[in-house]
């Protein structure tokens, strides 16, 4: 991890957390306007909106402790998180193994931002929250992977394989 300041580290960090919700936003919406709403895809969904919640709570928490720890500082939001989401556009086609396998990679990469939080952080407050968050974007990773197997095992998400991002309008 590069020499972030805590301050710096909350901003990332919640930055992060703003972009994921957003990601998961328009990846569900996307999902629910496709044409072949199925009882796979239906779950899948279930698990979007509940990662949505996770990144509002998440956020939440480190809002709420970035206050009390720099009450006189004002935060500062990075243009971006140092945790890369796929950017979803409307325009590009992008399979949902694809989506799926891009959601994980960047839970793993919130993983190891946190996990690397932690070891940097001398706060006592800091670092719990910090390895809290880590084991919390590495079950977000396993739910997701979860998807991605299942999708690429079971011939009865063949529907899923046909989904593509022209259901992720604006």
């Amino acid at each position: 991890m590069k020499n972030y300041s805590r301050c710096e580290i909350y901003g990332i960090a919640i930055k992060s957390e703003i972009d994921a919700f957003r990601f998961y936003d328009k990846f569900l919406r996307g999902l629910r306007r496709s044409k072949e709403i199925i009882s796979s895809i239906a779950l899948l969904a279930e698990k979007l909106e509940f990662l949505k919640k996770e990144e509002i709570k998440h956020r939440q928490l480190l809002s709420s402790l970035y206050s009390k720890e720099f009450p006189k500082v004002k935060l500062r939001l990075p243009q971006k998180g140092v945790i890369g989401l796929p950017v979803i556009s409307p325009r590009e086609r992008i399979s949902l193994p694809s989506l799926l396998e891009k959601a994980m990679a960047a839970e793993g990469a919130a993983e190891k931002f946190y996990r690397d939080a932690w070891e940097s952080s001398s706060n006592e407050n800091s670092r719990r929250l910090f390895i809290y968050l880590a084991s919390m974007e590495k079950g977000h990773y396993y739910l997701l992977k979860a998807e991605y197997d299942l999708l690429n095992t079971f011939s009865d998400y063949d529907s899923y394989k046909k989904f593509s991002l022209e259901h992720l309008g604006p």
